[in-house]
């Protein structure tokens, strides 16, 4: 079980490095999505269900929805300085 955590967290790992280096907003919110999954995963191999309900609710539920919710009022491109 603690190679599946381990593998969840490299993949969460990954994930934010993408989210942060990407121009694209919405790709960014696709990917902080995926992230919140593998934590998801490792929640459940670590036996936290209380934080793993939370964690989806908010983590993969309303942040994205939230996020996407600002991205529709604001350009999806982020421009270079």
């Amino acid at each position: 079980m603690l190679i599946l955590a381990s593998i969840a967290s490299t993949l969460a790992l990954i994930a934010t490095v993408i989210a942060v280096y990407s121009r694209d907003v919405a790709k960014t919110i696709i990917v902080a999505g995926i992230e919140s999954v593998f934590y998801a995963i490792v929640l459940s191999v670590f036996l936290a269900p209380d934080l793993l309900i939370a964690y989806i609710a908010v983590g993969l539920g309303a942040n994205t929805v939230i996020l996407f919710y600002v991205l529709s009022k604001g350009e999806r491109f982020e421009e270079e300085a």
